[in-house]
Formats: C-alpha cells, sequence, structure tokens
C-alpha cells in the first residue's frame, strides 16, 4: 500500500483509520484515542506519525494493543524530505521546554511560600528570598514561553486547540502579574514591610500568579496524557 492510498482511511464517514509509523501501516480506528480519525485534534488518521511518535511519551509499544491492528509495510516512494525534521531531531535531543518549565513554577511555588512565612513570623530574611523568588520565576517565563512557542510550531504546526489557548492566555496573564509586581518591589524595596494597600495588592498578585502557574502546567499535562 502506498502513502496516498493510505491517506484515504482518515477514520471519518465510517472509513478505517490508519496511520504509519516506521513504513508500517496500523489500523488504529477500534482505538477510543482516535475518535473519529483523530487524536488530540491535531494529528489525523491517513498521515506518517513516525516523528511524532518518536517524541511521545507513550512510544511505539501503543502500537502493539490489542485495539491496534497492523495492516501492511509501507510501499516505498520518492517523498520529499520534511524540513522541519532536522529541527525536531535537535528538540527531541535537548527537550528545552520540558526542562526550563520547572524553572519558574519550582521558583515561583517557593517564594510565595518564603512570602507566607514572612507574614507568619515577621522574619525580614523570608521577604527578602521571596523578592529574589520573584524576579528569577519571572525572568525564567520568558525563555520557557519561547521553548513551547517552538515545540508548538516544530510538533503541532501552531494548531490552536484549546489547550494551547489555555496555555497561551494564561501564560500572558501570568507575566501580567509577576512582571509589574517584580518590577515594582525593585523600585519599592519597602514594598511588602510597608503594610500599605500596595503591601495588600503585591501579596495578592503574588499568591495569585500560583494557581495561574499551575493551571499552565495542567494543560502541558493535559498534551503529554490526553484524556
Amino acid at each position: 500500500m502506498k502513502q496516498n492510498e493510505v491517506k484515504e482511511y482518515d477514520g471519518k464517514e465510517g472509513r478505517r483509520a490508519y496511520i504509519i509509523y516506521k513504513d508500517k501501516i496500523y489500523d488504529v480506528t477500534d482505538s477510543k484515542m482516535w475518535k473519529n480519525g483523530t487524536h488530540m485534534n491535531r494529528h489525523k488518521a491517513g498521515e506518517d506519525l513516525t516523528a511524532f511518535i518518536s517524541m511521545a511519551p507513550h512510544g511505539e509499544e501503543l502500537l502493539k494493543r490489542d485495539n491496534i491492528k497492523y495492516i501492511d509495510e509501507l510501499e516505498k516512494e520518492e517523498i520529499p524530505a520534511d524540513k522541519k525534521q532536522k529541527y525536531r531531531n535537535l528538540y527531541s535531543k535537548f527537550h528545552p521546554h520540558p526542562i526550563l518549565i520547572h524553572y519558574p513554577m519550582g521558583i515561583l511555588y517557593f517564594g510565595a511560600l518564603m512570602l507566607l512565612l514572612y507574614f507568619f513570623t515577621g522574619n525580614p530574611s523570608f521577604e527578602v528570598t521571596s523578592y529574589y523568588a520573584l524576579v528569577t520565576g519571572t525572568l525564567s517565563i520568558f525563555p520557557t514561553v519561547a521553548s513551547g512557542l517552538i515545540s508548538w510550531w516544530l510538533n503541532y504546526d501552531l494548531t490552536m486547540t484549546k489547550v494551547f489557548k489555555n496555555k497561551l492566555i494564561f501564560s500572558c496573564i501570568l507575566l501580567i502579574l509577576t512582571l509589574p509586581l517584580s518590577v515594582a518591589r525593585i523600585l519599592i524595596p519597602e514594598l511588602v514591610t510597608a503594610g500599605s494597600f500596595a503591601t495588600f495588592i503585591y501579596t495578592c498578585g503574588y499568591f495569585i500568579s500560583i494557581p495561574v502557574l499551575t493551571f499552565i502546567a495542567f494543560n502541558g499535562g493535559k498534551i503529554t496524557w490526553p484524556s
């Protein structure tokens, strides 16, 4: 079977859903992850998914499940090279986004804890630590978002789904929260210790950034492990 023939098995209108992996053709029609020939609102049946499965967390062992059937070997044809493939290979080697996302998460969670300890103990060292964590965590958001955009382009062709929309919107909200807070704390060192209304605004903004960051991470998890 040739690749253009496999494309006819797109899982729509009652047709079977076939995919290609390492020049082998598989029938994924009976898999609940391939309803209507679509997986994660991105991958379509009838396509060669070798690059994407190789980078996915589940790997090719899923193709050995009972609800997925091996069909045939793909007939060799002259296929134009994927211009993105060399970048995908580089990305899959270093995994920049999964690495970088841990920095704002860990640092800002830690900073919020330090700020909370400051209000409980009155120890100024906790407040200073939370300040440094806020600035460092905010700066780490920029390369994290940049690497996420690169991953979105390489692996999903910038396809806009609800998950990616959530990540983009809430990443912007996170920066809108943390960047002004960082600048304000740099310009007004006594911002937190003054006990003013500005202290209240700063504190609320700091703590609100935590559920915002958590929601971004939750949507990232839905990409890795879709329901």
